[in-house]
């Protein structure tokens, strides 16, 4: 059986990120990851927008910790370059809000309102409309190159073992929490760590239900760029990325466990692209593909101990915002991981506004 101080579920960002976080602090760690189709840390846009999505990040206490999320990919993309040799992409020029109507909307601290012959001066190729709102510290990640970075930076603690398989139940019945793998071999741990995206719910013996299901978001890669700002707008956005390709997204459907594409999807999405930029209504479709969110009722990740379990910690449910809470989550669960206090506060992030434990 393989032991370690700190048992992780999940190989996504988030559980990589905790994974290192831990192995940072001193810990050995094992890491229990295993590819499933759909998952959403290489299908995201990797957009950090908590002041563009201020509006649904609900109480000051979750805004600081997201703000607090995007605002620390500067250095912990250094830190991650310096081990791993690889630079991820980060681009922080703000997003852009575009506005349907001429008076501007209400808005949060920092942000500013771009008249229409501004935002025609620094967008050139966006359709015409009144003005927007721009974020100044928002932006975007390459989320497919931080991934493969994340991937090297685990393996590069020799206190981590990553065992590639399937995790089917945890074990809480003996000193110390045990996480059964398929072909009942076992992981035992001084903490187990749930970081396992949309499927975290369907591991057996959990101290409770956890209500995180699902959600499809589709997005098309287009052959065309122009934009300097992630824009959003008309019922989508668009993410600008290196290689002259724009990423548009993104859907929101309920279809359980399903990560197909669709032809309605690939059409809603290239009007969205047109209508926002007449010219990426005729730029080529490089790919089209889809993503399963792990989502909340309340949209809002699950993060910290379980009560009702102390050996357990929660690291999952991000929803929408995984990439934007991926490096701030690692540090935060992992150092929780080695018995360190958490830095910010995670009541509204607690189980306990769940089911109470079974």
């Amino acid at each position: 059986m393989t032991t370690a101080d700190v048992v992780v579920v999940g190989g996504g960002l988030v559980g990589l990120a905790v994974a290192a976080g831990a192995a940072g602090r001193g810990a050995s760690v094992c890491l229990i990851s295993e590819s499933r189709t759909g998952e959403a840390s290489a299908a995201g846009a990797g957009m950090l927008a908590p002041g563009a999505e201020s509006d649904e990040l609900h109480g000051d206490a979750v805004l600081r910790f997201a703000v607090a999320g995007r605002d620390l990919f500067p250095a912990y993309l250094d830190a991650l370059r310096e081990r791993t040799d690889i630079d991820v992409p980060l681009d922080r020029t703000g997003i852009l809000e575009l506005a349907i109507d001429c008076e501007p909307p209400a808005h949060p601290a920092g942000s500013e309102w771009i008249d229409a012959r501004t935002l025609r001066t620094i967008e050139p190729t966006l359709a015409a409309f009144p003005g927007a709102l721009l974020h100044p510290y928002d932006g975007s990640v390459d989320n497919v190159i931080l991934l493969q970075a994340m991937r090297r930076l685990v393996r590069s603690y020799s206190g981590v073992t990553v065992v590639a398989a399937r995790a089917r139940a945890l074990d809480l019945s003996g000193a110390r929490p045990r996480v059964l793998l398929a072909g009942d071999e076992a992981v035992e741990g001084g903490c187990v760590v749930l970081a396992g995206g949309a499927w975290v719910a369907q591991l057996s013996g959990l101290p409770r239900p956890l209500p995180v299901r699902p959600v499809r978001g589709q997005m098309l890669s287009l052959g065309a760029s122009g934009l300097r700002h992630v824009t959003y707008g008309g019922g989508g956005y668009l993410v600008p990325r290196t290689g002259g390709r724009t990423l548009v997204g993104a859907t929101m459907e309920h279809v359980g466990f399903d990560s197909s594409t669709t032809p309605e999807a690939r059409a809603s999405l290239t009007a969205i692209a047109a209508k926002l930029s007449p010219a990426l209504g005729a730029a080529p479709l490089l790919s089209h593909w889809a993503g399963l969110r792990p989502i909340t009722p309340d949209g809002l990740p699950i993060l910290g101990h379980d009560g009702a379990a102390p050996g357990v910690l929660y690291a999952c449910g991000h929803g929408r915002n995984g990439i934007l809470l991926a490096p701030i989550t690692g540090e935060t669960i992992g150092a929780m991981a080695v018995g360190e206090s958490p830095s910010f506060d995670l009541t509204p992030f607690s189980i306990d506004r769940f089911a109470e434990a079974s």
